[in-house]
């Protein structure tokens, strides 16, 4: 980390014990949880008893937050032992300090920072924290306090909901006024919005949350952008296989991802008794077509491709549009090849992203996701190290810029995670290459080798856009809705200006019926509409601008007569001769 990115850390940090000063000269008998410093900012989660606190609320805040800062104080770190921390929090009704204290490990430091008035020696504020923060108040940028949300204590719905006060923070202005200026342009683009508006995919109450519905509208998208992925692969010599969406239980505790996902959605068959599961993953059911029939090495590598649902049950309260559902679309892929065959599959699926995400308008850089040392894994440290060395190696043979995110990797090994940025410069975490050596394994595959041994088959899972429908979301504001052409679920609408043009208006729609276009999704059959309507041509053109159509036929007479269609985009308006509006369609279609 740069120390300029240290520094803004520390900042937010401090600003969180600030905030917490300022809450308690206000309101006395709060409890308070955590305040970490956060992306952009901080929070505090705070139990304010019986006292109604609302986003009204925040100006007297934040105007007690620059009282105090204007008074110079500073962050003095002091130790204390066990029994001094636990006194002072049960002596201040910190109930939830206690319950941090109790359960740090025996003989671990325990540290305070104590807001202190330089000038007086006053202590405003204590906290338990290990830091870091500035040493003095003066260090502090900008800031403003954003909103208010509730927070179950420790994010288990069984306990308290406290809370939860956000800040902004930058080191200037500047930043911050641009980060406020990037949120307003968020919202115009939410997702949950332009899907309503662009009749996309909706939500009912009766179907449960976290499950979307699909439009005609939004279902041409999805597959659009699923043709899109899956087409790399296709090329690269996968081949499609289909598994069912349950499973025996045994399969996933065979995989060990019954350990990993306790939330299972387990079911008794009432006809077998059979102890069944809908599935949260789907590499389980591709090992076991891979251990359906002997295989050789000359066989290998074998590849599966599959556009299928998982399910998960996540917690009501963290589901939000498309971006995190229950019913997960994953164009998943897995390859089971030999240990000098993983560059070769690596290549290709490292090829395909960055293709991908060029034609989809996003920058790429890579998170190379390894394990920590916790107990959340499978397979023995020595393969692990094994994988990772062998990731490293691969991002540096194909010049791949990365980091690497310590204790970010899948628990059967470590992973490339892409990390793509939108319009918005807001990075996200899609598409994913994950190295296996665990799971076939697990399930005891093995292949004939050239000398006639059995050998265990290394596995590689991708995904290249990962959930499909939180690809969706974040392509959705990344275009603010103004798809490209090949993906659009209305390509083209035709407005006719009268009805003196109406044989011409057929001839235009026989030239659009035969348009086929094969960049960057193959046979994709042009799909336009005819608004013929009775209303003025600017009512014609509000609506589609409405719908975002990235192409917009206008004819009229005079176009008749000339042989020429008006076409409007967003760039502007031009006159196409009929004779040459597909290759000028083609021609769109391939930017």
């Amino acid at each position: 980390m740069e120390a300029s990115n240290e520094q803004v850390e520390k900042m937010r940090h401090t600003l969180s014990h600030v905030l917490a000063a300022a809450v308690r000269e206000l309101y006395p008998t709060t409890v308070f949880g955590i305040g970490p410093a956060i992306e952009n900012g901080f929070y505090y989660d705070i139990d304010f008893g019986g006292a109604k606190v609302s986003e009204a609320d925040l100006v007297k805040i934040e105007k007690k937050m620059r009282g105090i800062i204007a008074r110079g104080c500073e962050m003095v770190r002091r130790e204390v032992s066990r029994e001094e921390a636990l006194e002072w929090a049960r002596d201040n009704g910190q109930k939830f300090k206690v319950e941090l204290i109790e359960e740090l490990p025996e003989g671990e430091t325990i540290t305070f920072y104590d807001l202190k008035d330089a000038r007086s020696g006053e202590v405003l504020f204590s906290d338990l924290c290990k830091g870091p923060h500035v040493e003095n108040l003066g260090e502090i940028g900008a800031f403003k306090l954003d909103r208010i949300a509730g927070a179950y204590w420790r994010g288990d719905e069984k306990r308290e909901m406290l809370t939860r006060i956000y800040g902004v923070a930058f080191q200037t202005e500047e930043e911050l006024n641009k980060y406020f200026e990037q949120q307003e342009e968020a919202k115009k683009r939410d997702h949950r919005k332009l899907g309503k508006e662009l009749d996309l995919f909706a939500f009912s109450e009766l179907v449960g949350s976290g499950l979307p519905l699909f439009t005609p509208r939004g279902t041409i998208l999805r597959d659009m952008l699923n043709e899109l992925a899956q087409g790399y692969r296709v090329r690269c010599g996968y081949r499609k296989v289909c598994i069912p969406h349950i499973a025996n239980v045994d399969l996933y505790k065979t995989s060990g991802h019954y350990q990993k996902f306790p939330e299972l959605l387990q079911f008794i068959s009432q006809e077998s008794g059979d102890n069944l599961a809908v599935k949260p993953v789907s590499c389980p059911h591709h090992t076991q077509i891979f251990a359906s029939a002997p295989r050789s090495y000359k066989e290998l590598p074998v590849k599966y491709l599959e556009t299928t649902m998982v399910y998960r049950d996540e917690r009501k309260g963290e589901l939000g549009g498309l971006s995190r559902v229950r019913a997960i679309t994953q164009d998943d892929s897995h390859v089971f090849c030999t240990e000098d065959q993983i560059e070769q599959v690596f290549g290709e699926l490292i090829g395909s992203a960055k293709d991908l995400y060029k034609r989809v308008g996003m920058k790429l850089t890579l998170r190379l996701s390894f394990r920590d040392d916790k107990d959340a894994y499978i397979g023995d440290p020595e393969m692990w190290e094994k994988a990772q060395a062998a990731i490293e190696r691969m991002a540096k043979k194909f010049e791949m810029e990365y980091f690497v995110g310590i204790g970010e990797a899948a628990m059967y090994g470590p992973k490339m995670d892409f990390m793509a940025v939108d319009a918005l410069g807001r990075e996200w975490q899609l598409a994913t290459v994950q190295l296996d050596y665990a799971m076939p394994e697990r399930f005891g595959l093995e292949y004939t080798a050239q000398d006639g041994s059995k050998k265990t088959p290394i596995m590689v899972h991708c995904a290249l856009l990962g959930a499909i429908e939180r690809f969706m979301s974040i392509f959705i504001e990344h275009t603010a809705g103004w798809f490209p052409l090949w993906c659009a679920p209305e390509m083209v609408r035709v407005l006719t200006v009268n009805a003196g043009a109406e044989e011409y208006v057929e001839e235009v729609e026989e030239v659009l019926k035969g348009v086929v276009l094969e960049e960057p999704v193959k046979n994709n059959q042009l799909r336009y509409e005819v608004d013929r309507s009775d209303d003025s041509l600017g009512k014609k053109i509000k609506r589609a601008t409405e719908m975002k159509i990235p192409v917009v036929l206008i004819i009229g007479e005079k176009d008749a007569a000339d042989r020429v269609v008006s076409v409007r985009t967003r760039e502007g308006e031009e006159k196409v001769k009929l004779d040459e509006l597909t290759g000028w369609l083609v021609a769109r279609s391939e930017k």
